[in-house]
């Protein structure tokens, strides 16, 4: 037998539109019930001259005769323009769902023929509302109104008023959009836009149906990530949230290498100082609408969105909106900085604290007592416009001339440097932003190792690496791949894998037509243990590894090596010649199948960070980097080489090198 639910509303036009908008939610909470819909008049229908900024209007003023007649049982569900509730709501009463938001701006009504640049009366009852409206129209005066919407808009036709502020989401759920002049682009009265259902907090029953709609639990999660400048520094957990993610709303700092991951579900919302940016309403807007459709949103931020960043913004919104939140730090710009200059963001006996410090109005907003050297050391964000400002506020404030200062210039980027300096001289430096300054810390300047090859992970131990690829290495297409090892499976004892690479692009080649079983009874040598390892990640043991970078050829030393026909599937630029030569007398022939393309590649200049050595690993490398930059042959570094071959490509050259 079905039953029937009593709804309460107000009575006015726009209450009763609200409740045939939340009926079609009701339907599918409450499955075969009938619905039976009256409404009542509040206090605030009825008193329509006391302004609602006067403070003895109670918070219960839209909603009091509503209230009472559910706590009396008269009716089951009122239907609330959210915003309306009371907090805390009446003892006895509970929010059984809220229901996704429709717009959330405020629209700007305006009536035919009115100039508001030139001046005029706006009608609005918000501090709110007329600060904002302030700041685009400063000629304007605002006087408080009353009434409900039609109330309103007919006191603006008849010349009471030159435009009145409305809730955009009142005038479309009435079909008024028409009369929208403008959209005001700020942060309006939280919950606005959305229907609130209340209930008893007794009845179990309804409160249990309601969840299944209840935009509280139905909406996703807002994650918000920092992005490190160095992509290599961004955490697993990051990782795994932007793989997940939805959408995925990010700023101009984000490193290409992570964007290029993201694909279609990236969307730029950036800001930049004293230029055109993304506001922070806008955003907020986004992350609510996407999030209550139930889907993942991850606000990208570039750096840790603590430091100097929207968090604190974002997390009110979001919690004023009851959205779950969650926050992943990041490596932050200064913390950066500090480790590419090799110092410390604080020190035991100089500098034992650390200031994070906007240097927009070249910190004219800080006394000198807070930014004196007993206040410990300072990080500047954001200070290069205002570079000369903050020299001279800081030598005012107890600076010595002699104080370091070292900045970090388009962190992760390739024409990222360090620059040390002082602060007598910082502001003569060739400062460009995006930079950090660190104030106070010690530099202790790194000896980095230029390393040309592709991946940098099995020679960490000679770093610090400055990753700086000389060489592309593209796999064949799929088909190619797919077709060459089919055939070679049929007559190869064995495979030679000679990078990392090689045994991803192969195995995504296998899987189009076999599965890892089309190797049983084969032998898989590894050229080294990165590469054993490679193979590992697919459940595949390698049975014979060199240890260091010795290369294929490095598997000849190797005592036991089954004799016979092996695919050797590598890149090619690879000197198979060289290798066919080495195994040959073990008894291995080579079958080489090029599996993927060795092609230069053309950076337009050199690191700006200094370095003294360039390791190369392979010949292909070596050509590459000397054709770009033929100047380096007289630049006196330490050149390292990985293999024999590689050490042959610099001796033609000319030059000596020291084999890994």
């Amino acid at each position: 037998m079905s039953r029937t639910l009593r709804i309460l509303s107000r009575k006015s036009p726009l209450a009763r539109i609200q409740v045939d908008e939340a009926l079609p939610a009701l339907r599918r909470a409450f499955p075969g019930a009938e619905f039976a819909v009256s409404a009542l008049e509040s206090i605030g229908d009825h008193d329509l001259k006391t302004p609602l900024t006067d403070p003895s209007v109670p918070t219960d003023f839209f909603t009091r005769e509503l209230d009472a007649a559910q706590r009396s049982g008269e009716v089951d569900l009122v239907i609330h323009s959210a915003k309306d509730l009371p907090d805390p709501l009446p003892e006895g009463l509970a929010v059984g769902a809220l229901l996704p938001a429709r717009e959330t701006r405020d629209a700007l009504c305006v009536r035919p023929g009115v100039n508001l640049e030139e001046g005029g009366i706006i009608g609005t009852s918000s501090p709110v509302r007329e600060a904002h409206v302030r700041k685009a129209y400063p000629n304007i005066r605002c006087k408080s109104i009353r009434g409900d919407i039609g109330q309103r808009l007919a006191q603006m036709d008849q010349g009471d008023y030159d435009a009145v502020i409305i809730a955009a989401c009142a005038l479309e759920r009435l079909g008024w959009e028409d009369r929208i002049h403008t959209l005001l682009d700020y942060e309006t009265t939280p919950q606005q836009g959305r229907l609130a259902i209340t209930v008893r907090a007794d009845r179990g029953d309804l409160l249990e149906a309601l969840r299944d709609i209840d935009v509280r639990r139905t909406a996703g999660l807002v994650a918000l990530v920092g992005c490190p400048a160095d992509a290599r520094l961004l955490g697993t957990h990051a990782r795994d949230l932007l793989a997940a993610a939805d959408i995925i709303l990010h700023d101009r700092l984000i490193p290409a290498e992570v964007l290029h991951t993201l694909g279609g579900r990236a969307e730029y919302v950036g800001k930049k100082g004293h230029s055109h940016s993304t506001t922070q309403a806008h955003i907020h807007r986004r992350i609510l609408h996407e999030a209550e459709a139930g889907r993942l949103v991850v606000r990208l931020h570039g750096g840790d969105p603590g430091v100097l960043g929207h968090l604190g913004e974002t997390l009110d919104y979001c919690h004023a909106w009851n959205l779950r939140t969650e926050v992943v730090p990041a490596v932050s710009a200064a913390q950066l900085t500090a480790a590419r200059a090799q110092c410390g963001l604080t020190h035991r006996d100089e500098g034992r604290s650390i200031t994070f410090l906007s240097g927009h109005n070249g910190l004219a907003d800080h006394s000198p007592a807070a930014i004196a050297p007993d206040q410990g050391n300072l990080a500047i964000y954001m200070g290069v416009r205002d570079i000369a400002d903050i020299r001279e506020r800081l030598l005012r404030a107890g600076w010595p001339p002699a104080t370091p200062v070292t900045a970090g210039i388009d962190l992760g980027n390739p024409a990222e440097r360090v620059l040390p300096a002082t602060l007598e001289h910082i502001h003569t430096q060739p400062l460009q932003a995006p930079a950090v300054l660190m104030v106070g810390p010690r530099p202790h300047l790194p000896r980095y190792t230029l390393f040309t090859g592709t991946d940098p992970q099995k020679f960490l131990r000679h770093g610090p690496l400055l990753p700086f690829p000389m060489i592309r290495l593209t796999p064949r297409p799929l088909a190619e791949r797919a077709e060459r090892l089919a055939d070679g499976l049929k007559h190869w004892d064995g495979i030679i894998f000679p990078s990392g690479a090689a045994v991803r692009w192969v195995i995504e080649a296998l899987l189009t037509f076999a599965d890892a079983r089309a190797l049983h009874g084969k032998t898989l040598l590894a050229v080294g243990p990165h590469t054993a390892r490679a193979l590992a990640e697919y459940g595949l043991r390698a049975d014979a590894v060199p240890e260091g970078f010795g290369g294929a050829a490095a598997l000849a030393e190797l005592p036991g090596l089954a004799k016979g026909t092996y695919g050797y599937l590598t890149s090619d630029q690879s000197p198979v010649e060289e290798r066919q030569a080495a195994l040959a007398p073990v008894g291995i022939q080579l079958d080489p199948v090029a599996f993927y393309d060795n092609t230069p590649a053309e950076p337009a200049e050199l690191p700006l960070q200094p370095f003294q050595r360039v390791l190369f690993t392979a010949g292909s490398a070596v050509r590459a980097y000397f054709d770009r930059f033929p100047e380096e042959k007289t630049a006196g570094r330490e050149w390292l080489a990985v293999g024999t071959s590689t050490q042959k490509a610099l001796e033609s050259l000319g030059l000596d090198s020291r084999v890994l």
